[in-house]
């Protein structure tokens, strides 16, 4: 397990430095935090909270970092959409609280485990819908 871990860490830090070496691209950017994103899927999946925290932690830094600030997407976004740039930061304000919720809940001890489980899920399932939901308003699928 923490073999995977550490190779899942490499790919995502060599995937961040080729990125930062060519400047910002919405697909690659798009990519790491879909992959980040699976790691915190993975955790739950393997009822591994230690694991699911940290995916969590590292998809919340990568995502501030992608659509935390409106400047950035707009130079990421082609022309004639960067208007819609505050609709990926409102995004990432919403996902943020789902985030914050999942830690929340997964670390309260007083919670039975299956409350546990079903809330921080449910939180992660919100946070896909709020990835779809930006994508289906910003994207052009042609």
């Amino acid at each position: 397990m923490l073999k995977k871990v550490l190779v899942s860490g490499l790919i995502t830090l060599s995937l961040a430095t080729s990125v930062n070496a060519n400047g910002f691209d919405l697909k690659t950017n798009m990519d790491m935090l879909l992959a980040t994103f699976n790691g915190v899927q993975k955790g739950f999946l393997t009822n591994d909270k230690k694991s699911t925290l940290a995916a969590l932690d590292r998809f919340q830094k990568e995502m501030n970092e992608l659509l935390g600030d409106q400047k950035n997407i707009e130079k990421l976004l082609p022309a004639d959409i960067k208007h819609k740039a505050s609709m990926a930061t409102n995004t990432a304000t919403s996902i943020n609280q789902y985030a914050d919720e999942i830690r929340t809940i997964l670390l309260d001890k007083n919670m039975r485990m299956i409350n546990r489980q079903n809330r921080s899920q449910k939180a992660f399932v919100n946070i896909q819908k709020q990835c779809f939901r930006c994508h289906n308003m910003v994207r052009d699928w042609e």
